[in-house]
């Protein structure tokens, strides 16, 4: 039996007994139930409360100041919400809890109280993982995150947030803890209050694929891993920019034992963040395994990449940080003091590792692409590029966003001027459309 409960509107949904909820083999799932073109608004609860198996479409709608939640979504509900305006409403505008497969789709979210989407898991009868699709959407000046998803013990989250512009949370703009598994394709994610992505402290380890992202102007650090390992991808081909702190920090500073980090950091264009006492391009202070290969970094204010035992990293690019004028001449040598500040005082680069000007086509206005000739092309460890050019198609990848089997290119991105910092415009990056297929 499949039920839709919403404040003020009572709708039950009942199939008979006889009627099969799952569909047959090889067949989709038929749309059930369809919510189009309403607005539902100061509720004591919720807007809309839907509960039970059988699909619901949510389209067109508008939920606004209802105390508990624009929608709620719960019990394996599976769930499409797609082109609704959620706004002021208590808790988040969209809360999951125990919902099943759950599609959230052309949305604007925006000044809800605790998140803009909030995914919770606490029941303990259900084993099935709870599956959440955000794409294309607008969330955006919540008080608190953008995107939370928070399981409890050993509850299965799936989220996939692809596409969406994420902007000016009071908070960070994507919170991920336990039991969660988190794919972040073709994002924007910048202005918010604490990160733009951010692990918390976990009893079961987030696992993480973070690529072909925009992560800029957040008021701490661009992707804060406290806790948790990548997957198949990792936290690649990211473009990541004038955030406040650093640009990726592996748990803690100067506490290693907070949590658990064992991450792969590769392909990424790391640029012009920090501030005078946090400032890395790359962070490690975890006591896991945290792989940095093939990364470009570059102006960050105290140094380029610093890690926790001077190891793991190699075939990086690093220039000009910690306030370290142009150099060098041969990207293969370079004095001691420079070479230690851009290596966090390590004594010695790592295999591979180059201290030049990546030669950017433009990074006044925010274009990290490699101009022809940049010593960052076919400079990297192994070969799968699929971008050439910059890619001269040698046995090597080239460093930085634009190299690798998930290489992204900057063609058509647009930057929006709003004033200036120390190094460059304050901006917002556009992601390139990504197409939301896997």
């Amino acid at each position: 039996m499949g039920a839709l409960l919403c404040t003020g509107l009572i709708l039950l949904i009942m199939p008979p007994p006889s009627m099969a909820l799952e569909p047959l083999p090889g067949r989709e799932r038929e749309e059930g139930f369809i919510l189009e073109d309403n607005e539902l608004y100061q509720n004591h609860f919720q807007g809309i409360r839907i509960r039970g198996s059988i699909p619901v479409t949510v389209k067109n709608c508008t939920f606004r100041s209802n105390g508990r939640g624009g929608i709620a979504i719960e019990r394996d509900s599976q769930v499409k919400v797609i082109g609704c305006d959620l706004f002021q409403n208590g808790m988040a505008g969209i809360n999951l809890d125990e919902a099943g497969d759950t599609v959230i789709d052309n949305n604007k979210i925006f000044k809800n109280k605790m998140a803009g989407i909030r995914i919770w898991r606490s029941g303990e009868k259900e084993e099935f993982v709870s599956r959440v699709r955000i794409t294309n959407n607008r969330i955006y000046s919540n008080d608190q995150a953008g995107i939370r998803s928070m399981p409890q013990g050993s509850k299965s989250v799936e989220v996939s947030a692809i596409g969406n512009e994420i902007f000016g949370n009071d908070k960070a703009g994507i919170v991920i803890e336990n039991n969660t598994r988190l794919t972040a394709k073709g994002n924007s994610i910048y202005d918010n209050g604490t990160s733009g992505i951010m692990t918390y402290q976990s009893a079961v380890l987030p696992e993480l694929d973070i690529y072909q992202n925009n992560v800029s102007f957040n008021r701490g650090v661009g992707i804060h891993i406290l806790n948790g390992r990548t997957g198949d991808i990792g936290i690649r081909n990211n473009w990541i920019y004038n955030n406040h702190r650093s640009g990726i920090l592996c748990a803690l500073w100067n506490v290693p034992d907070v949590g658990s980090v064992n991450a792969e950091i590769i392909n990424n264009t790391i640029v012009s963040n920090g501030s005078a006492d946090q400032g890395a391009g790359i962070r490690n202070d975890s006591s896991g395994k945290v792989v940095i290969m093939n990364n470009i970094v570059a102006f960050n204010y105290v140094s380029g990449i610093i890690t926790r035992g001077c190891g793991g990293y190699a075939h990086n690019l690093l220039f000009a940080n910690g306030e370290v004028g142009n150099c060098c001449e041969d990207p293969h040598t370079a004095p001691y003091w420079i070479e230690s500040l851009q290596l966090g005082g390590c004594q010695k680069r790592g295999k591979g590792d180059l201290i030049c000007d990546p030669m950017f086509v433009d990074p006044d206005n925010y274009d990290f692409s490699l101009r022809d000739g940049s010593p960052a092309i076919d400079a990297g460890d192994k070969y799968d590029d699929i971008l050439m050019p910059p890619s001269q198609g040698t046995s090597k990848n080239d460093m930085g966003a634009t190299g690798g089997p998930y290489a992204i290119t900057q063609e058509g991105v647009t930057a929006k001027s709003e004033g200036k910092t120390k190094r460059l415009s304050r901006a917002v990056l556009k992601a390139q459309p990504q197409s939301t297929k896997e």
